[in-house]
């Protein structure tokens, strides 16, 4: 009955193909029973895993149960135990975020340890209209209308192993009307009527009055409302994505930067989203960056003075600097933009032959590194080696059709603050300057068309230089 949907979504949604191994997110309890009796009844290869929280008395015998069922099926199943409790409070967490930290470690390591190709969880129509729901009382934009995906990343927990939801468009009704129809054997988790959790007041109080009173449809209309928001998501994603390389971004080690002046052209809407996805590139915590907070960081960018840097959440800065608006994880600059004797730099020094078809690769590996250099090996006299800058020294930009310059007259015109300019590491040759870390390469041993051999300069602290070598 419900082989085709699932094997349609798993194909379409999910990007599962038949030969793939699933592991399967198993509690014991009806909905992922289904899960797994489904996919198992398919043909699909599938592992079970269950997860004992050690918050309830009867979990040990749901995970008997459990691995009982996948024996005599010849399932493989794996089982894993902890102290939630213990782990929550020695790391400050709430009992939930606790369960579902271990819970995932848990399932994406066996995943990981027996080659599978996805983890899927039983999260089916009524927990997603739950979960709309539940963004909607907490107070939502689009991104939250659009609920849980059936195709996605934890990143915390894994890069590649994605998190699949197979059942997203069937209803829980549709579930006990299997399980009552077939006799799949399934427990109860009493768990699910303490009504100190929101979900679960949301599910037995709220949805159930919603129905009677004002949509008895109410779980397709959430479900279709998150439907649609995730399509008009995918364009506004679509938008940001244009506007972030419009507006000239680039990730460093400590700091993301992109031109201020473009930035404050876009609609105030696009802005934020932008925002949004540059603190989540930057590893943040969206859900502890609210609306209000991103309006604060939006009003900063678009109104405050030159080189202000000013403390935003724990672990972040926002700064603007010139014509660059800059979120930073340190509160100073970028390290690679500036780079100071004082700090203890050495240069490693790489040469190798390159093909035509690499030359494009080597020279977008240098813009979006500032603490490397691509230079035509040919073109250089000798060894390069670094400096600070000295009285009289000149340069020729590349860029500027073989143009000497004065390097202050460089630094000013790149908007260099005075406090560094004095200490600036430089790279230079027997000929001359090679590279201002951070900004320019010299036109004498640029890359062009013709070059077949590169050398590769990268600044190293002395200090993780020597670590090494131990």
């Amino acid at each position: 009955m419900f082989r085709i949907q699932i094997s349609s979504v798993l194909e379409k949604d999910c990007h599962v193909v038949d030969n793939d191994l699933i592991l399967v997110a198993v509690s014991g309890g009806i909905d992922s029973m289904f899960l797994l009796t489904q996919l198992y009844e398919m043909g699909q290869p599938v592992v079970a895993a269950v997860f004992n929280h050690g918050l309830r008395p009867e979990a040990v015998e749901e995970c008997d149960f459990v691995e009982n069922y996948c024996r005599e099926r010849n399932i493989p199943c794996f089982r894993g135990e902890t102290d939630v409790s213990a782990y929550s409070l020695e790391n400050g967490l709430g009992i939930e975020e606790a369960a579902r930290k271990l819970r995932y470690q848990f399932l994406f390591g066996t995943a990981a340890e027996n080659g599978c190709t996805a983890v899927a969880t039983a999260h089916h129509a009524n927990d997603q209209a739950e979960t709309v729901l539940m963004h909607i009382l907490r107070g939502t934009g689009i991104d939250g209308l659009t609920g849980m995906k059936p195709y996605g990343f934890l990143k915390e927990y894994s890069e590649t192993i994605p998190l699949i939801r197979p059942l997203l468009g069937i209803t829980r009704e549709e579930i006990e009307s299997f399980a009552a129809e077939t006799g799949m054997p399934f427990r109860e988790d009493r768990s699910n009527a303490d009504m100190e959790y929101t979900r679960n007041r949301i599910r037995q109080d709220l949805l159930p009055k919603l129905a009677a009173e004002y949509n008895p449809r109410i779980i397709d209309a959430l479900y279709r409302l998150a439907k649609s928001a995730a399509v008009d998501k995918e364009l506004l994603d679509d938008d940001c994505e244009r506007a972030i390389r419009y507006a000239a971004f680039y990730q460093f080690e400590t700091c993301c930067e992109w031109s201020r002046k473009t930035y404050q052209s876009y609609p105030a809407g696009l802005r934020q989203r932008m925002l949004r996805w540059i603190f989540s590139e930057m590893g943040a915590d969206l859900s502890k960056i609210g609306w209000e907070r991103i309006m604060i960081a939006d009003h900063i960018f678009m109104s405050a003075r030159r080189n202000q840097v000013l403390t935003f959440i724990d672990g972040y800065w926002l700064c603007c600097e010139g014509e660059k608006a800059l979120i930073l994880t340190e509160p100073t600059r970028e390290q690679w933009k500036y780079p100071q004797a004082s700090q203890g730099w050495d240069l490693y020094i790489e040469t190798r032959h390159i093909s035509e078809k690499d030359l494009p690769l080597w020279i977008e590996k240098a813009r979006k590194h500032p603490e490397i250099a691509v230079l035509d090996a040919d073109q250089l006299a000798g060894n390069p080696s670094l400096r600070t800058i000295r009285p009289g020294d000149r340069f020729e930009p590349y860029g500027l059709g073989g143009k000497s310059q004065k390097v202050s007259d460089f630094l000013v015109n790149n908007k260099v603050p005075v406090q560094y300019r004095r200490e600036l590491v430089i790279a230079v040759d027997e000929a001359g300057i090679i590279w201002i870390p951070g900004h320019r390469v010299s036109n004498r041993c640029a890359l062009q068309n013709s070059t077949r051999k590169i050398m590769v300069l990268k600044l190293r602290s002395k200090e993780s230089l020597e670590l090494e070598q131990v």
